[in-house]
């Protein structure tokens, strides 16, 4: 089998059938050492930007996703859409998983105990990002098949990857110079996460209500320095500027000074706002987006923050479970349609004919599966009942 090293790593290139040999990147830079760390930008984003970033990300020839991952940086910054993204990831991630054989349910309990490690349960958790941003390539390092143990697992930055074309992004930019991983990505220790290269991620939907909210938030800010505050009302019985300025100069400095001289026959008083909530129409529009794109992320709006009738609690806490065993469901398959060849390759032998899943899965198939075995009878019970027409 012919091999050539590009940046240090062992590339085989023979494509025959015989099965690949397992190769040792021992001592050689990263894939990721290609990337020149490039300045980030902080700045504010309008809807406006959503539709130019996703022009520029749908283009056929050259699709370029630079601004729709600046606005996903952007939109995170939110506390609200942050945290249901954590408690998605948590929630997997909490869930025990196993390892079997190809043909059984039976567990396997020493194996599983082997791999139940900190790198794994990385990949798990980019698994589960790939979801919000579409996808996720995740790069190994320090690989030792032997110990079953992975030190580095390292996802690139998405501004560093064109997932269309396969290519890591050198300086950042579709335009710029790039490192194709197509044919070598097992090769390099890069492992793709994701469900299809046109996906923009649960984020795309989550930008517009996320930026709506901010538009609320600075609304909310503006009114409330403008009319939240009382206001000096001063009538003077002058028409001379002089007095006027003198008057003004007096009115400006009653916030520092707590007080002001005037002259009988002035009227001088407080004006202040009272029983108007002129906040509501900011904040009802602040939480219909933060349900918005809970609704998005975990199916459910019913929080600790939040009181609720507990029938629809309930409703809703079964609506987030659906979800999370979807995403279990979503994270066996990356794991045994992706990662797991990987790990072959590597050397990983103990993992040949294993697949990896969760209980809660298993046990939930054959809930369903029960249930429509029950059900089945009946329904053969009652057609056989019927009785045939004369015209039959």
């Amino acid at each position: 089998m012919r091999s050539v090293k590009i940046l240090g790593y062992t590339i085989n290139l023979s494509k025959g059938a015989g099965k690949p040999e397992a190769i040792s990147n021992t001592g050689r830079k990263k894939a990721s050492s290609v990337i020149r760390k490039q300045n980030k930008r902080e700045v504010s984003f309008q809807i406006a930007d959503i539709r130019t970033a996703l022009v520029m990300a749908e283009n056929p020839q050259n699709p370029d996703r630079s601004k729709l991952h600046q606005i996903y940086r952007y939109i995170l910054r939110d506390a609200r859409l942050k945290s249901q993204i954590r408690d998605a990831i948590m929630k997997v991630q909490c869930e025990p998983f196993m390892l079997y054989a190809h043909d059984s349910d039976k567990a396997d309990e020493t194996l599983s105990t082997r791999y139940r490690k900190k790198w794994l349960n990385d990949s798990i958790k980019y698994a589960v990002e790939s979801e919000m941003h579409g996808y996720g390539v995740v790069e190994y390092d320090q690989i030792d098949a032997k110990a079953a143990d992975i030190g580095v697992v390292n996802r690139l930055d998405h501004e560093y990857v064109s997932i269309e074309k396969q290519c890591i992004l050198i300086d950042a930019s579709v335009n710029g110079s790039y490192l194709s991983y197509a044919d070598i990505a097992t090769d390099i220790d890069l492992v793709e996460f994701c469900d299809s290269r046109n996906d923009y991620g649960i984020l795309l939907e989550c930008a517009y209500n996320v930026i709506w909210k901010y538009y609320s938030r600075t609304d909310w800010s503006r009114t409330s320095e403008k009319w939240g505050n009382p206001l000096l009302k001063v009538l003077v019985d002058t028409n001379s500027d002089t007095e006027l300025d003198d008057y003004e100069a007096r009115a400006s400095n009653f916030g520092s000074d707590g007080y002001i001289i005037g002259q009988k026959g002035d009227d001088i008083g407080m004006l202040e706002r009272s029983g108007q909530r002129m906040h509501d129409i900011f904040y009802d529009n602040i939480k219909l987006c933060n349900e918005e794109f809970t609704l998005l992320v975990n199916g459910q709006v019913a929080t600790s923050s939040q009181k609720s009738f507990v029938g629809s609690a309930e409703v809703q806490e079964r609506n987030f479970e659906d979800l999370t065993l979807s995403r279990l469901q979503r994270v066996a398959d990356m794991v045994n349609l992706k990662l797991f060849p990987y790990l072959r390759l590597k050397g990983f032998t103990d993992l040949e004919n294993v697949r990896f899943d969760y209980p809660a899965l298993i046990q939930e198939r054959k809930k369903k599966l029960s249930r429509s075995f029950e059900n089945q009878p009946a329904k053969d019970a009652k057609d056989t009942d019927k009785e045939p027409t004369d015209e039959q």
